[in-house]
């Protein structure tokens, strides 16, 4: 999803965290958000290829694009 449609989803209560990751092929960091429901999971889309992940080179710009979109608590979860 695009960085305005998680601010919506932020605003109208139904992201509950945000957790960033490793990549699975390692090439950099991924941010996770959970819904509320629990059934669904979201990610910042790629900017060169929609649907997939946004990759992130590091852990401090995963957690900026988060904190951006609302958050002030923010998992990072390393293998």
């Amino acid at each position: 999803m695009e960085i305005k449609d998680l601010k919506m989803l932020f605003d109208n209560g139904a992201l509950k965290a945000a957790t960033v990751t490793e990549e699975m092929m390692g090439s950099g960091y991924v941010v996770v958000f959970n819904a509320k429901n629990k059934s669904h999971q979201y990610h910042i889309s790629g900017q060169r290829t929609k649907g997939e992940p946004r990759v992130f080179k590091t852990i401090d710009a995963a957690v900026k694009n988060a904190y951006d979109i609302g958050f002030r608590t923010v998992t990072v979860s390393l293998p």
